[in-house]
């Protein structure tokens, strides 16, 4: 039956990306000594492995017992789908959520050879060993069941996407205040440098209150002194605000902006490489004061 079988493989897009979730949580696991919520999403799925799994289940119908069909289809089908994935998430948050260009004969960073024979041989044990096994409970599910499990997992899918897709939305208004902030402080301390001969304004110079204040008093008396004076003073209003919003991002570890810059340690914003960085380092640093639980 043509509906059975439909709502079956939307049973098996989440089932893959649950357990492409579980197998990037433990790669990240052995490789940094860490449990990070990997993938774009909040929940415990990763998507691109659910996708790639049902495309392989419908265009390799019929030659599921070919090692060499599984393997060659399976690496082709999935390397399409992780640039195709990675294409978008670039154009639509201009930022790159995994990098490849270290590795050898990369495609744009995108894709890699190294990796899509790694999802070649995946491939052949998911579809010939592992689904085999998963699958044969799940055909007997009635037709009712199946759409109910069916309208549960897609609701919550969705919610989860709009919440993730603010989330990134949100990471890219704060590189851009940022970007914004940096530029300001670098005009300011140009025209510091006129009037007392010091360029040695920053983002912590602004948020050391001692530091501000020591600036500003060394500007009395001089020309354009108030003008500056009040630019340095909104500036480190806004270093503040800068600073609130970055605190809040490293309080959220497996939700949120906070989660998808811990998901994705390669993470590259060709618009913001600078802020970026600087971002990370002060969540690594927020990271490193927060009290621990004996």
């Amino acid at each position: 039956m043509f509906l059975h079988s439909l709502l079956l493989m939307v049973v098996y897009f989440f089932l893959y990306a649950l357990l492409g979730w579980c197998a990037e949580v433990a790669f990240a696991a052995v490789e940094s000594g860490q449990l990070v919520n990997r993938g774009f999403l909040n929940g415990p799925i990763c998507p691109i492995y659910g996708f790639g799994m049902v495309a392989m289940l419908v265009l390799l119908n019929g030659w599921t017992h070919s090692i060499a069909a599984v393997f060659v289809g399976g690496m082709i089908i999935t390397t399409l789908i992780e640039l195709i994935g990675g294409w978008l998430l670039y154009v639509i948050f201009h930022t790159r959520w995994w990098d490849y260009s270290k590795m050898r004969f990369n495609l744009g960073g995108y894709i890699c050879p190294q990796f899509s024979l790694l999802w070649g041989v995946g491939s052949v044990i998911l579809v010939m060993v592992v689904h085999p096994l998963l699958a044969a409970p799940l055909r007997h599910l009635p037709l009712l069941p199946l759409a109910i499990l069916d309208g549960v997992l897609c609701a919550a899918f969705l919610a989860d996407l709009i919440c993730s897709i603010i989330a990134a939305a949100g990471l890219s208004k704060h590189l851009k205040h940022m970007d914004e902030l940096r530029a300001a402080i670098r005009l300011s301390s140009d025209r510091l440098t006129e009037v007392i001969g010091s360029n040695a304004i920053t983002i912590d110079a602004l948020l050391d209150e001692q530091k501000l204040q020591l600036t500003l008093a060394a500007m009395e008396g001089r020309d354009n002194a108030a003008e500056l004076r009040d630019q340095l003073l909104t500036l480190a209003a806004r270093a503040k605000t800068v600073r609130e919003e970055t605190a809040a991002l490293a309080r959220h570890r497996f939700f949120g902006a906070g989660h998808l810059l811990r998901a994705f340690p390669t993470m590259r914003s060709p618009l913001h490489a600078e802020s970026l960085a600087h971002l990370r380092q002060a969540l690594t640093r927020l990271s490193e004061l927060r009290p621990r639980k004996h």
